[in-house]
């Protein structure tokens, strides 16, 4: 990959993040997707019997995911579809099939605080690999944001960010959990009320451009410190940007997500730390 100033060309990634191939990874559709009635359901649940927030599933659902639910852990209770065929007989004589759908409530998900990783399970979570030069704590402090515990139940949800607040929520399951760091980051750094006043005069950015400007800053990021999620975040910006004008995103937001990319990267680097410990020094 070609590189200026010792690091990838920002340019031709920007460029290729909207016209190459790329991937949506599967780790958007490893769980189930729980309406939002049994998801505050199973908040509540866990929240009054001391679980940790996080992601559910069900028993075989945690092993396709990579995952053992331990022995002796309470289930919790979901509200569950049931379908019931019936035939109908009619004053006629006829018979009708008939299709009825009614819902009871059922033990059969755990939370993530309730399992353990399988042993060498093709899906469990490898520990993240280090980002080279780049200090996560360092730049969150120097960034002002704060990292939360992810306390969501929808394990497809890889994070999340309030930009209002300045705090970011990483998956502890996240198939690429710098990627993802990087583009909650960069929801703080572009869609807090100030960023978007200076966007549009109306004050607000379309939810798909913020997703496809998170993530083109999360893929300058990844490519710059050598960490994997380049082809997935091509796919993810594309998804994003389908039926919109590319060329017009291309041209109005370079700009922001370059200068949100280079503002994260100088905040963990090595450099701003001896940099900010020889000012102390003097200043002393």
């Amino acid at each position: 990959m070609e590189k200026t100033n010792n690091r990838p060309d920002w340019g031709k990634l920007f460029q290729a993040a909207l016209h190459e191939p790329g991937r949506l990874g599967s780790h958007y559709r490893l769980f189930h997707r729980y309406s939002l009635g049994n998801q505050l359901l199973a908040v509540e649940q866990m929240v009054d019997r001391g679980i940790p927030v996080g992601p559910i599933a069900s028993f075989n659902g945690w092993r396709k995911a990579g995952r053992v639910v331990r022995k002796g852990e309470r289930a919790i209770a979901l509200w569950m579809p049931i379908v019931k065929k019936e035939v109908v007989h009619g004053d006629d004589g006829t018979e009708k099939e008939s299709v009825r759908q009614f819902f009871i409530m059922k033990n059969n998900w755990f939370a993530l605080s309730q399992t353990d990783p399988l042993p060498d399970a093709e899906n469990a979570c490898a520990d993240a690999p280090d980002a080279p030069q780049w200090d996560k704590a360092q730049a969150l402090a120097k960034l002002g944001i704060k990292e939360v515990a992810f306390a969501h139940p929808d394990g497809n949800c890889q994070g999340f960010a309030r930009p209002h607040l300045s705090e970011v929520a990483i998956n502890p399951l996240a198939a690429l959990p710098w990627k993802t760091l990087f583009h909650e980051i960069a929801h703080c750094l572009l869609h807090g009320k100030e960023a978007e006043a200076e966007f549009v005069d109306s004050g607000y950015i379309d939810r798909s451009i913020q997703e496809a400007e998170a993530e083109a800053v999360a893929m300058l990021c990844c490519a710059t410190l050598e960490l994997p999620g380049i082809e997935e975040s091509r796919g993810y910006i594309q998804h994003w940007l389908i039926g919109a004008d590319r060329e017009t995103f291309l041209k109005k937001s370079a700009s922001r997500v370059f200068s949100a990319a280079d503002k994260i990267l100088k905040a963990g680097s090595a450099k701003a730390n001896e940099a900010s410990q020889e000012g102390e020094v003097g200043h002393a």
